[in-house]
């Protein structure tokens, strides 16, 4: 439990075209524009009209029934030519995410959403590594990223996480 928050009741669910005016509110705050920029970019990736983004996860994070907040993932060696991770490894996958209503900020979610978006990456590929790119002046991200093992790379300026393979366990 943080700050009354049980974190066994956060859950990340597949994004719904009927979550893009909540998506759209939070994109909007000043606090989120702050450091995802202008709204519309990620909308127009979001909504994906065209099929041209079909390499981006969308998820809604959710506390017991409540959406509050948006993350994603996607394949590095999918996106377009240009990025900082475009010499990483195959197997590199990227994570975005946001607390969008105010009174979850602050209470240790945002470490429990990038494990659950860890966790949820390694169920469902094959990842080598997790990469995030946060604006350096987003101390408060840095430090989440920090605290759930991402390293920063001084070459590239990435926070990656190297995935370990667990050894198995055999049954007796």
């Amino acid at each position: 439990m943080n700050n009354g928050i049980i974190t066994k009741n956060i859950f990340i669910r597949k994004f719904d075209n009927a979550d893009m005016p909540l998506i759209k509110s939070w994109l909007n705050k000043d606090y989120i524009k702050k450091w995802y920029g202008e709204p519309q970019e990620w909308l127009v990736e979001i909504k994906n009209v065209r099929g041209e983004y079909d390499w981006l996860n969308h998820f809604i994070v959710e506390y017991d029934g409540v959406s509050l907040g948006f993350c994603q993932y996607y394949d590095c060696s999918k996106t377009p030519k240009g990025f900082e991770w475009d010499n990483e490894p195959l197997g590199t996958f990227a994570i975005d995410y946001l607390i969008g209503e105010e009174q979850f900020l602050n209470k240790g979610l945002g470490r429990v959403i990038i494990q659950k978006l860890i966790e949820l990456i390694i169920a469902k590929e094959t990842p080598k590594q997790i990469i995030a790119d946060p604006v350096k002046e987003n101390l408060i991200s840095i430090k989440l990223l920090e605290r759930n093992g991402f390293v920063l790379d001084e070459v590239t300026g990435l926070y990656k996480f190297a995935v370990t393979t667990l050894p198995t366990q055999k049954s007796h």
